[in-house]
């Protein structure tokens, strides 16, 4: 009997463990949304104007990540831009959970009716930009005709407001 309850209690504690290797770093979170800050404040229609809809992404799916994408990663979504790099800019991968994608998966099957799971590769993509092209890709396969390797988001914000 003690055995066991030992052993309930190593679990219980290695459970905490890994709980805190695989939950976002809320310190590194506000450090990115304090970066963030001095950015301007763009609601979801403004952000769609002026970086989705120049790269034909349609407004549905500009929505969906402007509001998904911020729930994942707890960051201020309104201040971000697609030339945004996930890791070095954002630290996505210490902001967010460690199956955020797996979240932007259901997700996109429970809003769309798509399973991108298949497809969906977080590890290839750099920027915020890859991202929603990524995404648009994925929910818009026949859309294809412009070579998005010719768009660039690397230019949409002042170098003094890069992170």
């Amino acid at each position: 009997m003690l055995v066991f309850m030992w052993q309930r209690l190593k679990n219980l504690l290695l459970s905490f463990q890994t709980y805190g290797a695989l939950s976002p770093d809320l310190r590194v979170r506000r450090q990115v949304n304090r970066a963030l800050r001095d950015r301007p404040s763009l609601n979801v229609e403004q952000w769609y104007v002026a970086h989705c809809q120049p790269q034909d992404i349609p407004y549905d799916v500009a929505s969906f990540a402007y509001t998904h994408l911020e729930k994942y990663s707890g960051l201020n979504f309104a201040r971000v831009v697609p030339s945004d790099r996930l890791d070095e800019d954002l630290q996505w991968t210490r902001v967010c959970w460690f199956d955020w994608a797996v979240s932007l998966c259901d997700d996109v099957l429970d809003e769309f009716g798509v399973d991108i799971s298949d497809s969906f590769d977080e590890m290839s993509l750099d920027t915020v930009g890859d991202l929603l092209l990524a995404l648009n890709d994925s929910l818009n396969p026949d859309v294809g005709a412009i070579p998005h390797t010719d768009l660039s988001f690397h230019n949409d914000v002042p170098s003094s407001q890069k992170l």
